[in-house]
């Protein structure tokens, strides 16, 4: 799983997350047994916990990014052994065989073996 988004660390695990209008954050997490650490249930595979700004490290935000035949691309999914690699560059989309999916957007499926994945995290304020 990639991760892209808001992401906030609390009692020192990342979790998605996103800010409340009350000023709280809103935690999101995946992972059943953090019911045991206070989420509630949203869904079958879904848990939320809100805690208060100051109860959380920090606020930032990931994005992803794949190096791929030592050129860096964005990343727009990865499922099924695969990665969705995004340009809006149209010579780096035509030297790599990309198909122009929008205006200036242009997308290629490859193998997760073919590229090393990469996380550049933001602070968010």
């Amino acid at each position: 799983m990639i991760r892209k988004g808001l992401y906030t660390t609390y009692k020192k695990r990342d979790y998605e997350c996103y800010e409340t209008e009350n000023g709280c954050v809103k935690l999101i997490s995946y992972d059943k047994s953090d019911v045991a650490n206070g989420f509630i249930s949203y869904n079958d595979t879904t848990f939320t916990k809100e805690v208060p700004r100051e109860a959380v490290e920090e606020v930032f935000f990931v994005a992803p990014y794949a190096s791929y035949q030592n050129e860096t691309f964005g990343v727009s999914d990865a499922s099924d052994g695969q990665v969705l690699l995004t340009t809006s560059e149209k010579e780096k989309a035509n030297k790599y065989n990309f198909q122009r999916t929008d205006k200036y957007l242009y997308e290629k499926h490859v193998l997760r073996e073919e590229v090393k994945l990469i996380e550049k995290k933001t602070p968010y304020s």
